[in-house]
């Protein structure tokens, strides 16, 4: 197998070019580092367009290669060109390219009854990663990315998905478009604020909800705080004044699981 070693190659150019968001959006694709992430896309179905290797690389220890389509073409990038596109120091190797998944936000209603992850102007892509992963282990029916919000295709956030972006519904829409779905599907509208109207365990959550987690500076919006029903908290001991954005979010999504388990 011939070993790429200039930067001009048409697949290193299609890596490089996913840096930028708007070339994600505009082209539809993801930039994948690392075996969890490939393995996780081609498990899912994504149509991937290319394997960019290290020239170490051994695919023997990777069998999910042998599970890609013939047509999806495995190149090996020379060591010092791999290490300057890779966006982390520890890609294990193997880089890929895959189509985004496609959704609407029909999808994040389709599962009964709805719990929905609201991303307000979040701006940590580790930070988005991560509550798309709890989300999807809370059994979430989908997230919903308002304007402002970090890219959930960002190469960090992805990472901090391990995979879970293959898994659940992730839509970007408007406030008022969002709005629209939560009435016309019947579900109730809390946001996550310090001091709350209720503590997140003293919140029926078997009831078809959306929670809004906002920004990790300003938290949430004025905007979308003058439409929620209620709003949530999580207590805490005297001297802390806030959790990270993640973790308050995986608290709330992990007792909403544990009470819908109990009513199965």
């Amino acid at each position: 197998m011939t070993v790429i070693s200039s930067s001009a190659n048409r697949y290193v150019r299609l890596y490089r070019s996913l840096d930028k968001r708007k070339a994600r959006k505009d082209q539809g694709l993801l930039p994948l580092e690392g075996s969890r992430l490939v393995t996780e896309a081609v498990g899912s179905g994504l149509g991937l367009k290319v394997v960019l290797l290290h020239e170490g690389y051994d695919p023997g220890n990777f069998a999910v290669l042998e599970k890609l389509e013939q047509k999806v073409p495995v190149q090996r990038v020379a060591a010092g060109l791999f290490a300057q596109i890779a966006h982390t120091d520890s890609p294990q190797g193997i880089l890929a390219v895959a189509q985004h998944p496609a959704h609407c936000l029909q999808d994040v209603f389709l599962q009964s009854p709805s719990l929905l992850l609201v991303a307000d102007r979040l701006q940590d892509p580790g930070n988005l990663g991560t509550m798309v992963r709890s989300a999807a282990a809370c059994g979430a029916s989908g997230a919903v990315l308002l304007p402002g919000t970090v890219d959930i295709s960002n190469p960090k956030a992805l990472r901090a998905t391990m995979g879970a972006l293959f898994r659940l519904p992730v839509v970007e829409v408007a406030l008022d478009e969002l709005l629209a779905g939560i009435r016309r599907h019947g579900l109730r509208l809390m946001a996550s604020c310090a001091g709350g109207d209720l503590t997140y365990d003293r919140v029926d959550w078997r009831v078809p909800t959306a929670v809004v987690i906002g920004n990790e500076g300003a938290g949430v919006s004025e905007d979308v705080l003058s439409v929620v029903d209620s709003t949530v908290s999580v207590p805490m001991a005297g001297g802390v004044e806030s959790l990270n954005a993640a973790i308050a979010m995986s608290v709330i999504f992990f007792e909403a699981a544990r009470q819908r388990r109990s009513q199965r």
